[in-house]
């Protein structure tokens, strides 16, 4: 445990300095970062610290080369808001694997960041897409970037994401842990990936509060635009931002994943 402990604080402490300096994460967001890892490592060892290491650094490299859209909330660094959303979930399941069978918690943390990772990779992979992203239900189009538009190569990097983190944590079943089904576990991984992805893009047009930078005359997502000017609330509930949405993805990610994996 406290091996465990001290690989967990320097193993996170050289990512979370390393994302900091990269300019992936702000300050607040790197010490995020430095929480989720220790959770992570301190319960799955090296096999978790692979797949949230993967999720952070496709989804990093993916922002850089995603286009620059003027909806997005706050910017490329990441703030401990954003990480938690994204993380906070799974090393809630990383650490539960102190108390319960490794094999469902990792399950568990594997699916909670398959769905962030698909929701990401979706989200800056569709920003390539040459179409007007649409609302999922509605199908009403909206601009790049706005909360709840999809693409069909954005779907496409969603389902790669999500299948990606579903190999790889099969992988690691089966070499680390002892996976009697690991093939099952990678496609349930990728199926609540999915799953958690889905629901991220109808809260994205459902629930999520939108709001419009009056200067720009441009939707926004943040109370203050990169602009510098303060928006306005002009639809869905208020204080449901982004980061909630995020965290619900996740949670449902893990949720759908835990129902699959104990029933194995």
């Amino acid at each position: 445990m406290i091996e465990r402990l001290v690989v967990g604080l320097l193993v996170s402490m050289l990512f979370s300095v390393g994302g900091w300096w990269a300019g992936a994460l702000a300050p607040s967001g790197a010490l995020a970062a430095l929480a989720v890892g220790i959770a992570t490592i301190v319960g799955l060892s090296w096999p978790g610290a692979l797949v949230l290491g993967t999720f952070f650094v496709t989804s990093s490299l993916l922002s850089r080369l995603a286009r620059h859209n003027r909806v997005a909330a706050k910017g490329g660094r990441r703030d401990e808001r954003q990480v938690l959303a994204n993380g906070g979930v799974a090393a809630l399941a990383g650490l539960s694997a102190l108390w319960v069978e490794p094999v469902i918690a990792f399950g568990i943390f594997s699916a909670a960041l398959s769905a962030a990772t698909a929701d990401t990779w979706g989200t800056e992979i569709g920003s390539r897409s040459r179409l007007t992203p649409v609302l999922l239900l509605s199908r009403r189009a909206v601009l790049p970037g706005e909360s709840g538009g999809v693409t069909r190569l954005g779907t496409l990097g969603s389902l790669a994401g999500a299948v990606a983190v579903g190999m790889l944590s099969g992988t690691l079943a089966w070499l680390a842990l002892d996976a009697a089904r690991p093939v099952t576990l990678a496609a349930i991984v990728a199926a609540a990936g999915m799953a958690g992805s889905l629901a991220d893009s109808l809260l994205g047009e459902k629930v999520q509060e939108r709001r419009w930078c009056p200067a720009c005359e441009l939707p926004a997502e943040a109370l203050v635009h990169d602009c510098g000017a303060r928006t306005v609330h002009v639809g869905g509930r208020r204080r449901i931002d982004n980061d909630v949405v995020n965290l619900t993805c996740t949670a449902i990610g893990a949720l759908v994943g835990s129902l699959a994996v104990l029933t194995m």
